[in-house]
């Protein structure tokens, strides 16, 4: 198990009020809300660097009419492909 550091947090009140009652219905300590939280805020922030990162590809190299009928193509068959009829 990985070495636990402390850290001191300070919180407003009205935080700290909200931070207790999901520690209270979940029966979390909280480090462990803290911890759930910023886990949270950091896969939130890796999710929109992905993003980013995505959209700045597609805009240095959007597809071509050529890549849009190969993908239309592809779908065409793989969805000819599902028996739709059947149960």
């Amino acid at each position: 198990m990985p070495r636990s550091e402390k850290v001191a947090v300070s919180l407003n009140a009205d935080l700290l009020r909200q931070v207790e009652r999901v520690r209270t219905r979940t029966g979390e300590s909280r480090s462990a809300i803290v911890a759930r939280a910023l886990r949270l805020l950091t896969k939130e922030e890796e999710h929109a660097r992905l993003v980013h990162q995505y959209v700045d590809g597609y805009r240095r190299h959007p597809e071509t009419p050529p890549d849009v009928a190969a993908a239309r193509t592809l779908a065409e068959r793989s969805l000819a492909a599902l028996p739709w009829d059947e149960e």
